[in-house]
């Protein structure tokens, strides 16, 4: 790989990033995570509760601390509400990510591994979609990233400000996603301790105040947020760290379904998360078979990449966005494979390297500049703004029929509403109903009974106008506007 120089290096990454950079604004929240997400942050900025993530109005959210959700927040505070503006903090988290990891690179071995792992990171799959998505991923993967560069200095480097930085992460960590950063770090660490016999480096980690500064990040939202809502912490601690790990089909889930997967297909995930990258997994084999066998460097990178999807191996309810944590250390460890390849052997691979590394970013920029690639059903953007241009000159609030769409919240900054029936829509006003095509077959014959007249066609989904003249029997359930 020396045949590319290392500016070329560093182009080609800032090259990928800004493509993906560029891609942020250009396609709208894809239902339900991303706008589901974006509609709670959207919340916390609209109601001024720093504390407590909204699911809806008046439900708090229990499913997850605030550290994307403030990030994505200010955000939209700071740049206005779009889509550019809540996906940045993703990209910010993936930038600081990919610095990290040059720097480790850089440290232990060259500058150019380092840049090679961040390329991979940065055009592998996941990481190209990491660094864009409104998820609470990308920040718990930069926690876990800077805890464990923490722990690596301040154990085999005696650097303290590094270390407590490294204890900082593990209080983002907390912040990001919760108690799971505790183990994935804490694992990694013990099991490199006991393998490579570093127990008075251990022990010379600046413990105290470390813990305390994490404690002092974190703790503090923790108190808070079960003083303001009652209920979860245990929620929290017990049904979202316990049995949504350990039972496969957990019923208990108040904000979604359990993504049921067979026995440890996490690492067919990973296989996916890796992408073009995966390819070269069989080149690893070179970083194993030295003379002097794993060192302590080694040894570290390679219990960072695996632990993950180890602890993952025995869950019965996982996302393949769970390997992300451990997609820089794959990544660091194919980039010194492939500065290991013989000089003669490697004479093509720095052009594969650049027509590989640039295929997804190059990709996804043409899937979002093609709108009709990303149009779905769950995608509500075109509508919820049509609804909002009728305002001028027909103006009435917007309901949806059936399931409820985070997309047309969001779009509709709050404004769409959710019913179950025709008989909690108002009789003694206009209003708009939607309602997704595929789902309107059997009750079509029921709307004209509200005056309802289709009024356009946008997202796979009808927009209707409805005078609310009801013709209903006269002992039908009376109307409840809901919310």
């Amino acid at each position: 790989m020396n045949a590319l120089p290392t500016r070329t290096l560093w182009w080609l990454l800032l090259g990928i990033l800004g493509l993906r950079l560029a891609s942020l604004g250009l396609y709208p929240l894809m239902d339900t995570s991303e706008a589901r997400y974006g509609e709670m942050a959207r919340k916390m900025l609209e109601l001024g509760d720093w504390v407590t993530p909204m699911f809806d109005y008046g439900v708090p959210f229990w499913g997850k601390p605030p550290l994307a959700f403030w990030s994505q927040a200010l955000a939209m505070q700071v740049l206005g509400i779009s889509e550019f503006a809540v996906r940045l903090p993703a990209w910010l988290f993936h930038v600081a990510s990919c610095l990290i990891l040059i720097r480790f690179a850089r440290e232990e071995y060259d500058e150019r591994s380092g840049l090679l792992a961040a390329i991979l990171f940065s055009s592998s799959s996941l990481g190209l979609l990491a660094a864009g998505v409104v998820l609470t991923d990308p920040a718990l993967s930069f926690s876990l990233l800077l805890a464990c560069y923490g722990f690596w200095r301040g154990c085999v480097h005696a650097d303290r400000g590094w270390a407590l930085a490294g204890f900082f992460g593990l209080g983002l960590g907390l912040l990001a996603k919760g108690p799971l950063v505790l183990v994935l770090v804490g694992a990694q660490a013990g099991l490199w301790t006991l393998f490579n016999r570093q127990w008075r480096a251990l022990y010379r980690l600046p413990w105290a105040s470390g813990v305390g500064l994490m404690l002092l990040v974190a703790l503090p939202w923790y108190l808070l947020a079960e003083s303001r809502s009652p209920g979860f912490l245990d929620y929290f601690l017990v049904g979202e760290h316990w049995k949504r790990y350990v039972v496969s089909d957990w019923a208990g889930d108040l904000y979604g379904s359990a993504h049921e997967r067979p026995f440890a297909s996490i690492w067919l995930e990973l296989l996916m998360a890796l992408l073009p990258w995966s390819l070269l997994l069989p080149l690893l084999y070179r970083l194993y078979r030295t003379p002097a066998g794993v060192d302590r460097r080694l040894s570290f990178i390679t219990l960072w990449a695996l632990v993950t999807p180890l602890f993952f191996t025995f869950s019965g309810n996982i996302l393949w966005t769970y390997v992300l944590p451990a997609l820089p250390a794959w990544c660091l460890l194919l980039a010194l494979a492939l500065q290991a390849l013989p000089q003669r052997s490697s004479r093509s691979a720095p052009y594969l390297l650049l027509v590989l590394s640039l295929l997804l970013p190059l990709g996804l920029l043409f899937t979002v500049n093609n709108g009709a690639a990303l149009q779905r059903p769950q995608n509500q953007q075109a509508l919820a703004r049509a609804w909002n241009d009728l305002q001028a000159t027909q103006p009435g609030p917007l309901y949806y029929w059936g399931r409820r769409s985070y997309s047309a919240e969001f779009y509709s900054a709050g404004q769409a509403r959710r019913v179950k029936a025709l008989e909690q829509l108002p009789t003694d006003r206009a209003f708009y109903l939607a309602r997704r095509m595929k789902d309107l077959d059997q009750e079509r014959e029921q709307l004209p009974t509200l005056g309802c007249v289709e009024q356009l066609r946008a997202s796979q989904s009808l927009l209707f106008w409805c005078t609310g003249q009801s013709i209903r029997p006269p002992n039908a359930a009376a109307a409840v506007p809901p919310g």
